[in-house]
C-alpha cells in the first residue's frame, strides 16, 4: 500500500469535487468508463428499510488502469492523457475526460470512495488495484499493490457513506436526465449499454421525437457537415445546445439562444472540428466558429416553426371534429386566409387556458374569432383578463400579436375590403334611381362621408365639417400651428355679406416639407345637377378666402370642389376646358382652384386606387355587403331607401 497526495488545497479540492451535484457525478464515471472503451456501465444504488441511500457503484468492463499507472493518474490536477490523445487508443471514440478532475467528483456520492479496477500489466498478467480515498482528506489517495487474478478488466467505483445530497440520484427524473446526457453518444455506439438502477438508458423510450439536420458552414469545407441533432423530451430536463464530436461525446454546452415556448429539448451539435478547440470550447461565442453556432440555432428555429405549425394543425383537427371551430368551408379571399392564419395561431397558443366543457370553448372561440376579425390590436387585454396567463404564455402571445405581418395585415385587408364595399354602397346611393331621388344631403350623405373622407382622397383628413367659414379659417391657422382665439380674427364673409357654411373641409401636409393643402367640398343631393348656381355658391368661398388676408400663407394652396351626379352643358364645358386639368373650372392666383366633379369621376379614381388590392383579395362586393356595410358603420344616418324591407 502506497499513499499519494495531490498538491492543492483540501477546500480547492472539494469545490472541484462539487458535492451538490451527484448527478453530474455518476454522469463523470459514466464518461470515464467510456473513455476507458467500455461497453457495458452498470450503476447500482442500495437503499436502507427507510429509503435512504447507503452505497453506489459504478462499474464498466472497459480497459481498467494497469498498477503502474495509477500514481500518475491520481496524483496531479489536469495534464491529463486525455487532452493530447483526443480519441481512445482502440475503438476511437472522442474522449469526454481531460481536465485530470474528474475523480474528485466521486466524492459527491460518498464521504468514503474507491476504484477497484482491473488491467492488463506490461508483463501480460491481469492484475486488480485498490484505489481509496476519504472526504476528510481529499488530497491523499490510498494505492494497493497488484493482486494478479483471473478476472475480467474493468472498473467499479463504489461510495459509501452518503454525501449530503446524494438522494438526488433516486428521484424519478435522474434515469432521464442520464438519457439525455448520453442519448447521442447512445443513438451513434448501438453496441454501449448504459444500465441505472436495473434499467437500460434507452433515449428511445423518454424523448418524444427525435430529428436531426445537417449544418452548412463554408468556413470549414475540408470537414463533413456539422449534424444537429434535436431530441425533445417529455418532461423538462433543462435547455441545452451541446457541443460534440461526430460520435456524439458532449465536450461542452452553451445556451440554445431560441425561443420554443411549450417544447423540452436537448440540442447536439455534432462535429470532430470541436475536438480540436475542446480547451477554448467555453469562448466559442467569441471566435470563428460563433457563426456555426448561430447555422444551429437557426436550423433549431426552423425546426420549431415546422413543430408548431404540426401542433397547430392536430388541433385545429380535433376542434373541426368536435364542432367547436368558429370557420366554416373553404378559404376564398386571402383576407380570410390572413385573418383564420392569426385565429389559428392565438388560439392554439392559449389551447390549454381554453374551458372544459365544450359549449363553453366554442364560446369563447367564437369571442376570439370576433375580436380578430374587428380589433386584433385589442385581442392582448382581453386574453389576459379572460385567462390570466403564465408568463411564459404571455410573452409569446405577445409574439404573436406584435407580427405586423398578421395583425397589420388583417388591418389593412380588412380595412380595404371595407372600403370596396362602401364604394359599392356609394354607387347606389348616388345612382340608382330609388335611392338617388330620396337621398337627403345634409343629414345623410353629407352624415355618411364625414366618415369615409378617403374617397376624396387618402392623405386628406377631416379639419371642419358643416361649420362656418370662420371655422374654416381657425382651423387653418391651427394646422400652419398660429393657434389664434376666434374674438382675435375678424368675421369672414362672401361677396354678399353671407357668412357661408362649408360641408367639409380636409386637409394633409406634404410630406418632407412644411407646405399643406386644403380641400373645401360642397355637396349637392344627387338629384341635383351642377349649374351655375352650384358653381357660384362654391366659388364665392374661393373668393372669400382669397379676398381674406387672414388666409394668405405661401404654404398652402386650396381647392374648391362642388360634387354632384352630373353638370350641365355650361358646366361641363369650363370643366374640359383644354388648358387646365380635368375638372379645374377656375385657377386664381395664390395657389386656389375652383372644381366641378361628378360622383361617376370619384368613384373611378376610387376604384382605380383600389384595383390592385381587390384583385390581390378576391373581393367583389355584393348588394348585400354593400348594404351590411352601411348598416355596421352608418346604421345611424343611413338612408331609408337603403334599409331592407
Amino acid at each position: 500500500m502506497r499513499t499519494i497526495h495531490i498538491e492543492a488545497k483540501p477546500d480547492h479540492l472539494l469545490r472541484l469535487a462539487r458535492l451538490k451535484d451527484p448527478v453530474g457525478a455518476v454522469s463523470e464515471m459514466i464518461w470515464n468508463a467510456l473513455d476507458a472503451e467500455a461497453c457495458n456501465i452498470t450503476v447500482d444504488i442500495e437503499t436502507n428499510e427507510l429509503g435512504g441511500i447507503e452505497y453506489v457503484s459504478v462499474s464498466d468492463d472497459g480497459h481498467g488502469m494497469p498498477n503502474a499507472s495509477c500514481e500518475k493518474d491520481f496524483s496531479g490536477l489536469g495534464g491529463s492523457w486525455k487532452t493530447k490523445a483526443k480519441v481512445s487508443p482502440e475503438l476511437k471514440r472522442g474522449l469526454h475526460g481531460h481536465s485530470g478532475q474528474g475523480r474528485l467528483r466521486a466524492f459527491a456520492l460518498g464521504e468514503q470512495v474507491r476504484w477497484v479496477t482491473v488491467a492488463n500489466a506490461m508483463d501480460g498478467r491481469t492484475e486488480r488495484t485498490i484505489i481509496s480515498g476519504t472526504i476528510d482528506r481529499p488530497a491523499d489517495f490510498d494505492i494497493s499493490e497488484p493482486d494478479y487474478v483471473d478476472d475480467p478488466v474493468g472498473t467499479r467505483v463504489e461510495a459509501s457513506v452518503p454525501a449530503g445530497y446524494v438522494s438526488r440520484l433516486v428521484q424519478d427524473d435522474t434515469a432521464q436526465q442520464l438519457a439525455s446526457i448520453f442519448a447521442p453518444f447512445l443513438a451513434a455506439n448501438p453496441d454501449v449499454n448504459i444500465v441505472y438502477q436495473g434499467k437500460r438508458l434507452d433515449p428511445a423510450t423518454v424523448w418524444a421525437d427525435m430529428e436531426q439536420y445537417p449544418v452548412s458552414w463554408q468556413s470549414a469545407p475540408e470537414q463533413p457537415d456539422p449534424l444537429l441533432r434535436v431530441i425533445e423530451w417529455r418532461k423538462d430536463v433543462g435547455r441545452v445546445l451541446a457541443l460534440c464530436d461526430a460520435n456524439g461525446v458532449v465536450l461542452d454546452e452553451v445556451s440554445p439562444g431560441i425561443q420554443a415556448p411549450g417544447y423540452h429539448f436537448t440540442a447536439y451539435l455534432l462535429w470532430d472540428g470541436f475536438v480540436e478547440r475542446r480547451n477554448d470550447l467555453h469562448l466559442a461565442e467569441l471566435d470563428e466558429i460563433s457563426s456555426l453556432l448561430e447555422a444551429a440555432r437557426e436550423k433549431l428555429r426552423t425546426h420549431f416553426r415546422d413543430r408548431d405549425r404540426q401542433r397547430r394543425a392536430r388541433q385545429i383537427q380535433e376542434w373541426k371534429q368536435e364542432g367547436v371551430y368558429p370557420y366554416r368551408g373553404e378559404l376564398t379571399e386571402p383576407a380570410q386566409a390572413v385573418e383564420r392564419q392569426m385565429f389559428d395561431e392565438v388560439a392554439t397558443t392559449i389551447t390549454r387556458r381554453l374551458p372544459g366543457s365544450q359549449q363553453s370553448r366554442k364560446t369563447t372561440l367564437r369571442l376570439l374569432k370576433e375580436i380578430i376579425s374587428h380589433d386584433p390590436s385589442g385581442l392582448y387585454p382581453v386574453l389576459d383578463e379572460l385567462f390570466r396567463l403564465p408568463q411564459s404564455e404571455q410573452e409569446e402571445l405577445k409574439r404573436l400579436l406584435q407580427r405586423t405581418s398578421l395583425s397589420e395585415v388583417i388591418k389593412a385587408t380588412g380595412q380595404v375590403a371595407d372600403r370596396l364595399d362602401f364604394i359599392a354602397a356609394l354607387k347606389k346611393l348616388v345612382f340608382e334611381p330609388g335611392m338617388s331621388r330620396t337621398v337627403k344631403e345634409r343629414s345623410e350623405l353629407h352624415k355618411i362621408l364625414e366618415r369615409e373622407t378617403w374617397v376624396f382622397g387618402d392623405a386628406y383628413a377631416l379639419m371642419v365639417s358643416d361649420q362656418s367659414l370662420d371655422t374654416v379659417l381657425i382651423r387653418h391657422l391651427k394646422a400652419l400651428g398660429r393657434e389664434t382665439e376666434a374674438e382675435e380674427l375678424d368675421p369672414v364673409r362672401r361677396e354678399d355679406g353671407r357668412q357661408g357654411i362649408v360641408d367639409l373641409m380636409l386637409g394633409k401636409a406634404h410630406r418632407g416639407s412644411s407646405g399643406r393643402e386644403h380641400l373645401v367640398v360642397e355637396l349637392k343631393a344627387p338629384k341635383v345637377k351642377i349649374g351655375q348656381t352650384e358653381v357660384g355658391q362654391i366659388k364665392s368661398y374661393a373668393q372669400a378666402v382669397a379676398d381674406d388676408p387672414q388666409f394668405r400663407d405661401a404654404r398652402v394652396s386650396w381647392d374648391f370642389w362642388v360634387v354632384s351626379t352630373q353638370m350641365d352643358d355650361i358646366v361641363r364645358r369650363d370643366a374640359t376646358a383644354p388648358n387646365r386639368p380635368p375638372g379645374c373650372i377656375a385657377e386664381w392666383e395664390g395657389g386656389i382652384r375652383v372644381w366641378a366633379r361628378t360622383w361617376s369621376e370619384i368613384i373611378d379614381d376610387c376604384e382605380d386606387r383600389l384595383h390592385f388590392y381587390r384583385d390581390r383579395l378576391n373581393h367583389d362586393p355584393a348588394t348585400e355587403h354593400a348594404l351590411e356595410y352601411l348598416r355596421r358603420v352608418h346604421g345611424s344616418v343611413m338612408p331609408q331607401a337603403a334599409e331592407p324591407v
